[in-house]
Parts: structure tokens; sequence; C-alpha cells
């Protein structure tokens, strides 16, 4: 029996600031968020995240500091 899909992220990007398109844009061109934060005064929190949670399943969110759990939730 196939375990049905109770929760299914696709390409979940959230950026915290004035401009996130820019944001995206040099995160597209291979800059860091470090360097993106420096350059533009955005902070990438989450960048195209895709997960799903089947019925059942367990399922841990754990990261460093800033890695963008809380976002996510």
């Amino acid at each position: 029996m196939e375990e049905k899909t109770k929760i299914e992220i696709k390409d979940v990007s959230k950026v915290f600031g004035k401009n996130p398109k820019k944001a995206l844009g040099l995160l597209e061109e291979g800059l860091s968020k470090a360097d993106i934060l420096e350059k533009t005064g955005n902070n990438v929190g989450l960048y195209k995240l895709n997960f799903e949670i089947k019925d059942g399943e367990i399922f841990v969110i754990m990261g460093l500091s800033g890695s963008g759990k809380s976002t996510l939730l």
C-alpha cells in the first residue's frame, strides 16, 4: 500500500529585506548568503526548498543557528 503524502513543499524561498528579487538573482549567479547580505542588506532564509512528508513518517528539522529552521516553520 502506497503511503499518502501529507505535506509537500516545492521551491520555497524566503528573503528578509527590501529587495528579495535582487538577492535571489545574486544567488542564481552563485554568490553566498554572506556576500548577498553584505552587498544588499537582504538575508536569505530559505532558497528553493523541496521536501515531502508521507503519512506516518517522523520528520526532523535540524541545522546550525541561522540556517532557516524557524523560517521554514
